[in-house]
C-alpha cells in the first residue's frame, strides 16, 4: 500500500481518498490562511496508486516546482506546491510489506526493526482514520501503538532517529487535531518532549 502525505510548516496531512481541499475555507483538508489563497484554492487526490493536483482556478494561481500550472497534473514524491507563498512538500511511503531489502546489508536491529515497524503501521492507521467519518477506534489504537513505540525507545536505550521523532510527532499533531474537546493536545506535546522534539 503507498501512502502519500503532504507536509506544510513542518506537519504531515496524510492524503485520504476523495477531495482533499487546499484553500482558505474552514472546511478544507488543509487551511491556508494567507488573503491571497482563494477560499477553494486546489484539489489533491489519490488515483489508483498516483496522486494529482487540480487547480481550482484560483484569483492567483497554483505552482508545482516553480511553474504555474493549470488544470490537472501529475504529482510525484518530493514535489513542491506553491500556494500564495505557502509551500507544500509531497511525500510517499511504501507499507511495510513492500519495504526494500538491499543484497549483502548486515541484518538490521530487532528494536530498531520492531520501532520502524510500529512507527510505519501507525502512518497507515491514521492514513485510513483520516478517510472514516467514525475515528474513535482507529485512534485508541494509534494513541497505543505510539504509546508502545515511545516506550519501547525510552527501556531499549534506542532513540528514535529525528527524522522517525519528527514523523511521530507530526502524526500525533494530525490525531489530536481530530479530539473535538482538544483532550489529546496533552498528549501529543508530551510525545513531543519524549522524543526530543520541543
Amino acid at each position: 500500500m503507498i501512502v502519500y502525505w503532504l507536509r506544510h510548516r513542518g506537519t504531515a496531512y496524510p492524503v485520504h481518498r476523495g477531495e482533499c481541499i487546499l484553500g482558505r475555507a474552514p472546511h478544507c483538508f488543509m487551511v491556508l490562511s494567507a488573503e491571497q489563497v482563494s477560499r477553494e484554492h486546489a484539489v489533491v487526490r489519490l488515483v489508483g496508486d498516483n496522486i494529482e493536483l487540480e487547480e481550482l482556478s484560483s484569483r492567483n494561481g497554483t505552482r508545482v516546482n516553480g511553474r504555474l500550472i493549470e488544470g490537472t497534473r501529475h504529482l510525484e514524491a518530493g514535489d513542491v506546491i506553491e500556494i500564495a507563498g505557502e509551500r507544500i512538500e509531497v511525500m510517499r511511503r511504501v507499507s511495510r510489506d513492500q519495504s526494500a531489502t538491499v543484497q549483502g546489508e548486515p541484518p538490521e536491529d530487532a528494536t530498531v526493526k520492531a520501532q520502524r515497524n510500529i512507527l510505519e503501521l501507525v502512518e497507515e492507521l491514521t492514513a485510513r482514520a483520516a478517510e472514516t467519518r467514525e475515528k474513535d477506534g482507529l485512534v485508541r489504537t494509534i494513541h497505543e501503538l505510539v504509546d508502545t513505540l515511545v516506550r519501547t525507545a525510552e527501556r531499549s536505550g534506542r532513540r528514535l532517529s529525528r527524522a522517525e521523532a519528527v514523523r511521530l510527532v507530526s502524526i500525533t499533531r494530525v490525531v489530536a487535531g481530530w479530539s473535538p474537546d482538544h483532550s489529546l493536545v496533552d498528549w501529543s506535546q508530551s510525545v513531543a518532549r519524549t522524543v526530543g522534539q520541543m
